[in-house]
């Protein structure tokens, strides 16, 4: 390892200065890592290091970078960490494992977003499905109201040949009316007989001939 470091300290043009607080030239000790680890960021600055000579020196040396001197570095130099020797800050795995948590995350949300998207959808068709049947039943509503006015309408005539020789001052009652339609042969159920008779009836209970021209009048609009 001592020769390894001498010949990338050659290979950068460097001297041994920056290691002088924790090792002598002449001192008959080799250079380890354990003596890289220790020396302040403070002599590498000193001796105009750069974070990429630094990084590639202790990956030659194979010297692990732990967490201190990983962070006094990047306090010190900044940007990104470059080749490391086994056991060192695994950045790079962090970088994998949080592009691997964002394409998760990112995948989550597009997931969620498209359910979103299908509940709208869906809640939009059945919206327009209740409104299109809210219309239907409208309009048969609709339907069967004219088709009632128009039942209705077409007895008109029936009802006043009914009670057409009354005079104008003279008033029937449910009795009366139902008993002149069974004699002029008009078949009407009791039930619709007796709607008509309270359709065409005024407050009194009766009916008179400008009540009659009234109602008529009103059904054939």
């Amino acid at each position: 390892r001592h020769d390894i470091i001498l010949a990338t300290l050659e290979e950068f043009g460097k001297g041994t200065q920056a290691f002088q607080s924790r090792w002598r030239e002449n001192s008959g000790e080799f250079l380890t890592g354990d003596v890289l680890l220790k020396t302040p960021m403070f002599w590498f600055m000193k001796f105009k290091w750069s974070r990429q000579e630094i990084e590639t020196l202790f990956f030659k040396a194979r010297v692990v970078i732990d967490e201190r001197f990983d962070t006094a570095l990047q306090q010190t130099f900044g940007g990104n960490p470059g080749p490391r020797w086994r056991g060192a800050v695994p950045e790079k795995k962090k970088q994998k494992w949080r592009e691997r948590q964002a394409e998760k995350t990112a995948g989550w949300q597009a997931e969620q977003a498209e359910k979103l998207k299908q509940k709208e959808e869906e809640d939009r068709k059945r919206k327009q499905e209740e409104a299109k049947k809210k219309k239907e039943q409208e309009e048969a509503a609709e339907r069967l109201r004219k088709e009632e006015e128009k039942k209705l309408a077409s007895k008109g005539k029936d009802i006043w040949n009914a009670v057409s020789d009354f005079g104008a001052d003279k008033a029937i009652d449910y009795k009366t009316f139902s008993e002149n339609l069974k004699d002029r042969g008009i078949n009407v159920s009791p039930l619709l007989a007796k709607q008509l008779f309270d359709q065409l009836a005024g407050p009194s209970g009766k009916i008179n001939k400008q009540e009659m021209d009234a109602i008529i009048r009103q059904l054939d609009r």
